[in-house]
C-alpha cells in the first residue's frame, strides 16, 4: 500500500529526533520525551513510504539546535532538510549561515520560551523577534509556530502581513492550525458550518493570499475520530479550496502529547508518547484528494518551501 500512497515520493515535513543519552535536554524544557532515535524515525518511513522529511527541532533542547547538525547528516542529507529554534535576541549572521550550509532552511517560534501560549500580545512580540532576527539575512527560510488559540488569528494576522511576509519570510503554521474536527467542537458549534470556528476566517485568508502554510498534521490534536478522523475532511476541503499550493504534511512523529503548560514537575518527568495508526490516517487523507492535490501536498509544495 505504501508504494500506492507514494508513487513518486512524499514528505514529512513535521517530525522530531530525541536522544538525550548523546544531546542532554534543557533544564527549562516544557516536556520530556522518551528516546525516538535515528534508527526508529527510518523504521517509521519505511513502514509508510516517505522519501524525504524535515526534521523540526524538539523544543524539550530549547534554543540549542546543534543536534540538528549531526541528525541531518545520520538520516542523509540529500533527503533531509531542518528547522531550527534559535535565540532572536543572540543569534548571529554567521550562526545563520553556517545553519543554512547544514540543511536549515527554517525556524520555529518557542512560544514556551516567551511565555506565550495564551497570550496574543506576548505572541505578537514573539514572531516580531523572530522576523526581525532573520531579515535581510535568510531569504526564503520559513518560520513555523504552534499555538492553541484559533480565535488569536484575527489580531495576528495584520502583525504577521508588517513584519513577517513583508521581510520575504514564508509563514508556516502547524497541526491545523489548531482548528478543530467537530468532534472537537462544542455542541453549539457542531451545529453551525466547520469554517465558522473562531479563527478560521482569518486563517483561510492568509491561506488564499499566499501568506501562511499550514501543516495537515497530527490530526489527534484537533479530532478524536482516530484512526481514520473522518470529521476533518471538511476542514481539508477549505483548506484545499481556498489555496492548494499553501498546504503541507507532517506526520508528528513520534507523537508527543498535547500541547500544555506544564508544572516544572510535569515538564521533568518522562512522559510517554501518544499511539496513532499512521498508515490508517494517511489513507483516509488520501481518499479526501485528487491525484494533482495529493502530488502538491506531499511532493510540489514541500520541494518548494524546503528544498530549493
Amino acid at each position: 500500500m505504501t508504494s500506492q500512497l507514494f508513487p513518486e515520493g512524499g514528505w514529512d515535513v513535521h517530525h522530531h529526533v530525541f536522544e538525550p543519552e548523546r544531546f542532554p535536554y534543557d533544564p527549562n524544557r516544557h516536556l520530556t520525551p522518551p528516546p525516538a532515535t535515528i534508527k526508529n524515525y527510518n523504521e517509521f518511513k519505511l513502514k509508510t513510504g516517505i522519501t524525504h522529511s524535515v526534521l523540526t527541532h524538539g523544543l524539550s533542547y530549547g534554543a540549542d539546535s546543534t543536534c540538528l547538525h549531526t541528525f541531518t547528516t545520520e538520516l542523509g542529507p540529500s533527503k533531509t532538510k531542518s528547522i531550527a529554534v534559535i535565540d532572536p535576541e543572540t543569534i548571529t549572521p554567521a550562526e545563520l549561515f553556517d545553519m543554512h550550509a547544514n540543511g536549515v532552511r527554517g525556524i520555529r517560534v518557542n512560544m514556551y520560551r516567551f511565555n506565550a501560549m495564551h497570550d496574543v500580545e506576548l505572541q505578537k512580540l514573539a514572531l516580531t523577534a523572530h522576523s526581525r532576527a532573520l531579515d535581510g539575512r535568510c531569504t526564503g527560510w520559513s518560520m513555523a509556530f504552534t499555538h492553541t488559540h484559533p480565535e488569536f488569528w484575527g489580531e495576528l494576522k495584520p502583525v504577521i502581513e508588517k513584519e513577517v511576509v513583508s521581510r520575504g519570510i514564508r509563514l508556516v503554521t502547524d497541526h491545523f492550525a489548531l482548528l478543530k474536527g467537530v468532534s472537537m467542537l462544542s455542541e453549539d458549534s457542531q451545529k453551525r458550518s466547520i469554517t465558522e470556528q473562531p479563527g478560521c476566517k482569518d486563517i483561510m485568508d492568509l491561506v488564499r493570499a499566499g501568506h501562511l502554510f499550514v501543516k495537515i498534521s497530527a490530526p489527534y490534536r484537533v479530532s478524536t475520530q482516530a484512526p481514520h478522523f473522518e470529521d476533518l475532511k471538511p476542514l481539508v476541503r477549505a483548506l484545499f479550496e481556498a489555496n492548494p499550493q499553501q498546504l503541507l504534511w507532517g506526520s508528528d512523529w513520534p507523537h508527543t502529547p498535547l500541547m500544555k503548560v506544564r508544572t516544572r514537575e510535569e515538564a521533568l518527568t518522562e512522559t510517554p508518547y501518544l499511539k496513532v495508526d499512521d498508515l490508517a490516517w494517511l489513507k483516509s487523507l488520501r481518499s479526501w484528494l485528487s491525484d494533482n492535490e495529493w502530488r502538491s501536498l506531499m511532493v510540489q509544495n514541500p520541494q518548494r518551501l524546503y528544498d530549493w
